[in-house]
């Protein structure tokens, strides 16, 4: 969706009735945990109990966030939405993603600004949030035709010419050809409708991707500028923002590179107090890097050196290695004027007509299913599961959603076997398709999460999202009662990854610390007496009446939990689907449920 600034898209969110605005939280949380900020709004005689904001009227909330959101979400009638955006609604460029839902959830509307504003992409997320599907009417989503404002917002590039966008969009639907021609490499297939200007056929009505501000091949030319372009600076002190847009200008123009095309400015970071700078990035909403004398001196690349510069900052060159930083090659270097120096650097880039067009970048996501069989499972993973063309995990994990997800692509591989797991995901999405990672509990605890994050570099354009789950942890400490209310650690007793000698240092410390401890993989066939083992040291440092618990199959068939004292723990039957809680010097059993106390009753007597 269109950002209207910041890092995180803004919903504005309202309901009108008490079971619209059950739907309405329902749908801000799982956007919450996606990143998103969300303001939900009712009605003043139910907002106060639902914990929700009170609008004034409809017409002024409609007003403020057509205003100030990147997207509005209505939960009721369309009637009710098209009368309160309709006094303001200017162009799908500029307009925020309106969509509607019913209180059932049943039907999820795009409304304005389906392509670029992000609505249909939005309309699908609500949809599989609410358990119903997306309305989707836009005639190249109806009739499978390639849409290229949609996939110009996806991809990153900007779009200039609004009139031509139409026609290129109007051709392609009467089934007339339309040229392609593109100074960044595009990997995948050319949509149908798409020909190459390298052909035999040379179209009037054309597509050109590039940063150059005159590259117009076709009579008819729709311009696609991507953001490839970073321009390094370096200035006097107290340089005004004129002064350097002035010279910054000048390079853009000389080098015949679109405005559009800037990504970010770049100096050192003893420039970055200096309010000209900020003062122009912000006004053209460039990104703003600043890297250290020791950080451009490593840049590599040929670039002019000055002794009055190294003297002077501590490295010989800034504005063309401030440009490079990132990568890219000097596409115009250091200019000068009025103590403002300026160069221009040009990164490959890259785009795709695999990536699914409401997709910023190919990305793996990483789910977390919890503990159990599904039911702790977040509406954000179910959400991410939804999404996916390709689920990949461990046989037993995929086996627990199998019934749920048996129309996507599912792949399995057996334990160890975790490397392969994630290069075949990471391979996968390469490719364009979308994929998950499932993992049982949280995947960032003793899950994927870590592993494909250090694979990812390696697939260059592949993004790694980590949706969060609920850990055995929390599930079992759910289970035996509240163990773990004061500080608390968690420890695995498998040795396959660590020494155990380095596992009994962590016991040895967490025990002396007095901490909490959730015990993972406590026992297995090849290793039986990990669990005693970790009891003898953990009773050097604790009461052997220390209250711990253990419960079994967390959230599955079979679930049984025990609570026992440490040295009753010590001989144990567990498991590799069991979780041990120890507890501290505090915690007690309460009517039958382990409590570690925070001491809320201590301060409050």
């Amino acid at each position: 969706m269109r950002r209207k600034g910041g890092d995180r898209v803004r919903v504005g969110m309202v309901a009108f009735t008490g079971r619209g605005l059950a739907l309405a939280l329902r749908i801000a949380r799982a956007c919450a945990d996606g990143g998103d900020e969300v303001l939900v709004s009712g009605p003043e005689r139910l907002a106060e109990g639902a914990g929700v904001e009170p609008y004034e009227s409809l017409a002024i909330w409609a007003e403020r966030s057509f205003a100030t959101c990147d997207a509005l979400v209505f939960v009721g009638a369309c009637g009710i939405a098209v009368r309160a955006i309709a006094p303001h609604v200017r162009d799908k460029f500029s307009d925020p993603a309106v969509v509607c839902v019913d209180e059932a959830g049943s039907v999820a509307v795009p409304l304005l600004s389906g392509h670029v504003g992000g609505a249909n992409a939005l309309a699908r997320r609500v949809a599989a949030i609410a358990g119903g599907h997306a309305a989707v009417s836009t005639a190249t989503d109806v009739n499978g035709v390639f849409a290229v404002d949609a996939w110009a917002a996806a991809q990153g590039l900007a779009l200039l010419d609004r009139d031509v966008a139409r026609e290129v969009s109007a051709a392609l639907l009467e089934g007339e050809e339309v040229g392609f021609v593109s100074d960044v490499p595009v990997a995948g297939v050319l949509p149908a409708g798409l020909v190459g200007l390298g052909s035999d056929r040379c179209p009037r009505l054309g597509i050109s991707i590039s940063c150059h501000a005159d590259r117009m091949p076709f009579a008819r030319t729709l311009h696609l500028v991507p953001k490839t372009v970073t321009v390094g600076v370096g200035c006097k002190r107290g340089t005004d923002a004129a002064s350097i847009a002035d010279l910054v200008d000048a390079c853009l123009s000389e080098a015949r590179v679109a405005p559009q095309a800037v990504r970010a400015l770049a100096s050192i970071d003893l420039k970055a107090d200096e309010a000209g700078l900020r003062a122009l990035a912000s006004e053209r909403d460039w990104d703003l890097r600043f890297y250290t004398a020791d950080e451009l001196a490593a840049v590599p690349g040929s670039f002019s050196s000055s002794e009055f510069v190294q003297k002077t900052v501590g490295v010989d060159n800034v504005c063309e290695r401030a440009a490079c930083a990132e990568g890219g090659s000097l596409l115009m270097a250091r200019c000068a004027s009025g103590g403002v120096t300026v160069a221009l650097s040009m990164a490959q880039g890259r785009l795709s007509f695999d990536s699914p067009c409401d997709d910023a970048s190919r990305q793996v996501v990483c789910v977390g299913l919890g503990p159990g069989a599904g039911a702790d499972m977040t509406y954000r993973a179910r959400a991410a599961l939804d999404a996916a063309d390709v689920i990949v995990g461990y046989t037993s994990y995929i086996d627990l959603i199998r019934d749920d997800y048996a129309h996507k692509e599912l792949v399995t591989t057996p334990m160890r076997r975790e490397v392969e797991r994630c290069r075949i995901a990471l391979d996968r999405a390469a490719e364009g398709a979308r994929v998950a990672v499932v993992c049982s509990g949280d995947p960032g605890v003793y899950g994927m999460a870590g592993l494909l994050l250090e694979l990812a570099p390696a697939y260059p354009g592949v993004g790694v999202e980590v949706v969060p789950g609920v850990s055995a942890a929390n599930g079992g400490a759910a289970v035996l009662g509240a163990p773990l209310m004061h500080d608390w650690c968690s420890i695995s007793l498998s040795d396959l990854m660590t020494p155990w000698e380095t596992i009994e240092n962590r016991l040895a410390a967490a025990a002396g610390a007095d901490f909490c401890i959730a015990l993972y993989n406590p026992a297995s066939h090849k290793r039986p007496d990990h669990l005693r083992r970790a009891c003898d040291v953990l009773l050097a440092h604790k009461d052997p009446k220390t209250v711990c618990g253990i419960v079994r199959s967390i959230g599955r068939d079979g679930e049984r939990s025990e609570l026992l004292t440490l040295a009753e723990l010590r001989n144990a039957s567990v498991d590799m689907m069991t979780c041990v809680f120890v507890g501290n010097s505090e915690t007690r059993v309460v009517d039958g449920r382990m409590v570690t106390p925070r001491g809320y009753l201590t301060r409050s007597v």
